[in-house]
């Protein structure tokens, strides 16, 4: 079955290759990598919402399965160059001064959505780069100075 899926992922065929997987879960519903993998396929596709119930049903299923935790603070950390785009092309009217608050809101809110996830996956692998960096921007983002100073004095 499995050998299925994947010449239905390597031919781009991803509906077939969802629905195989889908089909893997119902005989070993208790598989996190199954749900991961849907949860991959679903981010790829931009498909947000069962992206991040895919990749949470993985963690429920395996509270050590750091790559769900990465992938999902990922996906929550999608829109912060959109974000960041807007606000460096604001000026300094008074309209502007108030979109960049605006935007510095969705911005903070999104950090505050994914900084568990990273957290946790800094935690289960604390040597991988790229989530101490992306860990070390959020804290600094959000203004969390000892956090930051800690994390990096880990690094």
């Amino acid at each position: 079955m499995m050998t299925e899926a994947n010449l239905y992922y390597e031919l781009k065929d991803i509906a077939n290759y969802q629905r195989i997987i889908k089909e893997a879960i119902e005989k070993n519903p208790n598989d996190a990598e199954l749900y991961f993998n849907l949860g991959v396929t679903n981010s790829n596709s931009k498909n947000a919402g069962e992206a991040e119930k895919y990749f949470k049903r993985a963690i429920e299923l395996k509270s050590d399965y750091t790559d769900a935790y990465i992938n999902l603070s990922e996906l929550k950390l999608r829109d912060d160059e959109k974000y960041v785009n807007e606000m460096s092309k604001l000026g300094t009217s008074a309209a502007d001064t108030k979109k960049y608050e605006s935007i510095k809101v969705s911005r903070t809110k999104m950090f505050t959505e994914a900084l568990p996830y990273l957290e946790k996956a800094n935690e289960l692998d604390s040597k991988n780069d790229a989530v101490s960096k992306t860990l070390l921007s959020v804290y600094k983002a959000m203004e969390m100075t000892e956090k930051a100073k800690g994390l990096k004095a880990k690094m």
